[in-house]
């Protein structure tokens, strides 16, 4: 709640205003006072409070408090339960589930929707967008592939390391290159990424922040990576590279101007005939 009343300062009134400074200034406080104390400590009117409210997605005063203390609550450290030999099928069935949800919680509050906006609007202004990964990692561009060509995007996986190193140098400035990698420390995607920007394509990277390929890109939707994967690469870490997918999906879907952005186009009949009984 804080940082969405930070982020709308700029467009704020000179009696809104007043009111957002005295919230940044003693959130903890805010959360105790009632309406009439807030309305003399920031010297604004009851309807100020409201409205301001209601710009912050409330219905009234007494949500935002709700909400302005969940944000102020500390959250639980993320923890990661590791699946074990001796773990029966239910104890495992019951690690991932949660392991899961923690993982996309935890995503849920680092994602920077600013950053996936400027990735859908660099993908819509290409000529040609490119989805390259390298191993589990291709999985994702695959189905980003699948889900964007329904939008009528022109795309087309790149696999295999050598496929992409020829791919590079005749990559064009209309086009678009977006890389998939959980690490981001995968080499070849990080020379093609250097190699596709010098050319001036624009650059997307989905993949841990202040990584090779992170540095190496224009545009990044930073996953990060909250589990130790020294040795393998976690199954959940998958959820959100595949929830960032869907979130490009329907910005592309808003920015096209579709009713209903989140539904995609449904594939030609001869390709999903199914029984009628």
């Amino acid at each position: 709640m804080l940082k969405q009343v930070a982020k709308i300062r700029d467009s704020l009134s000179k009696a809104e205003l007043r009111l957002a400074e005295a919230i940044l200034k003693q959130p903890e406080a805010i959360i105790t006072m009632s309406m009439v104390d807030l309305k003399k400590a920031a010297d604004v009117s009851d309807p100020t409070i409201l409205r301001f409210c209601r710009r912050l997605g409330c219905n009234g005063y007494p949500e935002f408090k709700v909400r302005l203390a969940q944000g102020l609550s500390p959250e639980p450290p993320f923890v990661h339960r590791a699946i074990e030999a001796g773990d029966s099928v239910a104890e495992a069935v019951d690690k991932i589930l949660t392991n899961s949800m923690n993982a996309i919680k935890r995503f849920a509050s680092d994602v920077d929707a600013d950053a996936v906006e400027r990735a859908a609007d660099a993908m819509l202004s290409a000529r040609a967008v490119f989805l390259l990964g390298l191993g589990i990692s291709e999985t994702v561009a695959f189905d980003a592939e699948h889900k964007l060509f329904r939008l009528g995007l022109h795309c087309r996986t790149v696999f295999d390391s050598q496929r992409q190193m020829l791919l590079a140098p005749t990559l064009r400035s209309d086009e678009a290159a977006v890389f998939f990698s959980h690490s981001g420390a995968t080499r070849t995607l990080v020379s093609v990424a250097a190699q596709a920007r010098e050319n001036g394509v624009a650059t997307i990277a989905i993949t841990a922040p202040q990584s090779h390929l992170a540095r190496t890109c224009d545009t990044v939707i930073a996953v990060p990576r909250y589990e130790h994967s020294e040795l393998y690469t976690p199954l959940t870490a998958r959820l959100n590279h595949f929830l960032v997918i869907n979130m490009l999906v329907v910005a592309i879907g808003l920015k096209q101007g579709r009713r209903m952005p989140d539904n995609l186009t449904a594939l030609d009949p001869w390709l999903t005939e199914k029984f009628m009984d």
